[in-house]
């Protein structure tokens, strides 16, 4: 499978918008830098028809509610959430053995 890099999709983007490469490029790498940051404080991200993305954890369990603390993670995880429409768009793929 092909990978596309955040070039690949300011281009693609720009060809379809008043943009130029060079600003989309720019708001998608200052998108995926500053994702990790609003995680870090305990925002979920709604990325419009995309989908959310949030920050997920497992612990531990406690005795009591007064021996939980953040010792007892033991793993932390980023999830993603497709919307209701990238679903339905993705229902429609069809595989084929190359």
């Amino acid at each position: 499978m092909e990978e596309l890099t955040i070039m690949d999709l300011a281009k693609d983007i720009s060809d379809a918008c008043t943009l130029n490469v060079t600003d989309v490029e720019a708001v998608l790498t200052s998108l995926v830098r500053k994702l990790p940051m609003y995680l870090k404080n305990g925002f979920k991200i709604q990325l419009g028809n995309f989908g959310r993305v949030k920050l997920s954890f497992s612990s531990k369990g406690f005795e009591n509610a007064d021996s939980v603390d953040s010792s007892g993670i033991t793993t932390k995880r980023i999830l993603f959430t497709p919307s209701t429409e990238l679903k339905k768009e993705i229902e429609s793929v069809s595989f084929s053995k190359m």
